[in-house]
């Protein structure tokens, strides 16, 4: 039987912050990104170097065959030293894994509220939004996944308050993003912009019912939305933006304004295989922003995705 002690570790080890790092400059802006966030939620961040090869690229300091030193050592040590120097006060976990980043992240994220990724890495995660480790984390992971695409320290200031933009098209994956946003909002103290975009079907496509029913379907998902969000978050700045066009263009314009986009991890298409080709994929390889998908707990998840993935694990565990 598991001790006091031991609940309250196993407790204080849940609801982390995990980010991916390998040394390259993508993984520098994720990992602030990720420390930012871990401030703004008081949680830990576990900060995790995994690879199978030796590393492409080390801190400039980092001397080969100086001392006992390992090269992903040195990176984790830069890494931490980062963290430490740019939010003293925060609780830092590192560790270092020989396995496949994306596999190492996915096991990570059974024990996170949140995976952070760098747009693009090297060595490890080289290519890393082309359909490498992001898009197995986005698939795989136990927990929303943020890819982080710029430096934090180089935004742009903005002269509004913190805006976060959300995805949302009435489906069960729409409504987990827009309550990952309304969340995120309460935490950043930032208004959201829920956008909805639709088309009328093409010209000689068979459709039941008068053409007018689209419009009436989207303003019913527009009052839906802010139903929710009256109900979830009544401080949240809320509003509902209605785009005529098609989806990925009317996010990837709206994640221009916003420090954060949100997108559901699965909508209405019902991709089998989550990311290959869907509007998650695209944002998160061509926003402007922050993109987060928000990924339901790993328990609700149905289908082959999750059978897959735990053989995977097991086979490695």
């Amino acid at each position: 039987m598991a001790s006091d002690d031991d609940r309250v570790q196993k407790m204080s080890d849940m609801f982390d912050v995990v980010v991916g790092i390998d040394g390259s400059e993508h993984s520098r802006f994720a990992l602030k990104w990720a420390s930012d966030e871990a401030k703004h939620r008081g949680v830990t961040l576990r900060i995790l170097f995994a690879q199978i090869s030796d590393p492409e690229y080390v801190p400039e300091w980092y001397e080969p065959g100086s001392g006992d030193l390992s090269p992903g050592q040195a990176i984790v040590d830069d890494a931490v030293g980062l963290v430490a120097t740019r939010h003293p006060g925060l609780l830092v976990r590192s560790e270092i894994a020989e396995w496949p980043p994306s596999l190492a992240l996915t096991v990570a994220s059974r024990s996170a509220d949140l995976l952070v990724v760098g747009a693009r890495g090297k060595g490890g995660f080289k290519e890393l939004v082309l359909g490498s480790v992001s898009d197995q984390c986005i698939q795989y992971a136990h927990c929303p996944v943020a890819v982080v695409h710029g430096d934090p320290d180089m935004l742009p200031l903005r002269a509004v308050e913190s805006r976060i933009a959300v995805g949302i098209d009435g489906s069960l994956g729409s409504t987990q993003a827009l309550r990952w946003a309304l969340e995120e909002a309460k935490i950043r103290a930032a208004s959201v912009d829920a956008v909805y975009a639709w088309q009328y079907p093409p010209i000689g496509t068979f459709i039941p019912g008068p053409r007018d029913g689209f419009q009436i379907f989207a303003e019913e998902i527009a009052d839906a939305a802010a139903e929710y969000a009256e109900k979830w978050a009544p401080e949240v700045p809320f509003e509902v933006v209605g785009r005529f066009e098609a989806t990925v263009p009317a996010l990837l314009d709206a994640s221009e304004h916003a420090d954060v986009l949100v997108v559901g991890f699965r909508g209405h298409a019902r991709f089998s295989n989550a990311l290959v080709g869907s509007i998650a994929h695209q944002c998160a390889r061509h926003a402007s922003c922050v993109v987060v998908i928000a990924r339901p707990p790993i328990a609700e998840e149905r289908g082959d995705n999750f059978k897959e993935v735990s053989a995977v694990e097991q086979s490695v565990g």
